[in-house]
């Protein structure tokens, strides 16, 4: 089957639904007309015109929830890291919790000297 005859299917039933529809009596139809009126207009008059908080505001340039959740992540991750680092890095608390000179290595000197030291 291909595309043409699922259209073709498909438009089918659309047309036995315009054929077969439903006309609403008039006053049925004017109850519902003036019931959305009314609902739509307590709406409109609740919200306050241009006038958003910091907080809206904030949420609209980060980006909406989404960015808000992505910021959250983003500092609980380096919390973690702060008070408990992977064991490549220094850790920042002990460092600070002592009053002694602590050495860290982050280039492997060892390594790099002798990589260095090679004649080509």
């Amino acid at each position: 089957m291909n595309m043409d005859d699922k259209l073709s299917d498909l438009n089918a039933f659309f047309d036995a639904a315009r054929r077969d529809s439903v006309v609403l009596p008039e006053g049925l139809r004017a109850r519902i007309l003036a019931d959305a009126g009314r609902v739509q207009g307590g709406v409109a008059l609740n919200a306050p015109a241009g006038q958003t908080g910091f907080f809206e505001r904030l949420r609209e340039v980060l980006g909406g929830w989404a960015g808000i959740g992505g910021l959250a992540a983003a500092c609980a991750a380096g919390v973690w890291m702060g008070f408990a680092p992977p064991a490549a890095m220094p850790d920042p608390v002990a460092i600070l919790m002592q009053n002694t000179e602590t050495q860290v290595d982050l280039f492997a000197s060892e390594t790099l000297q002798m990589a260095m030291a090679e004649d080509f």
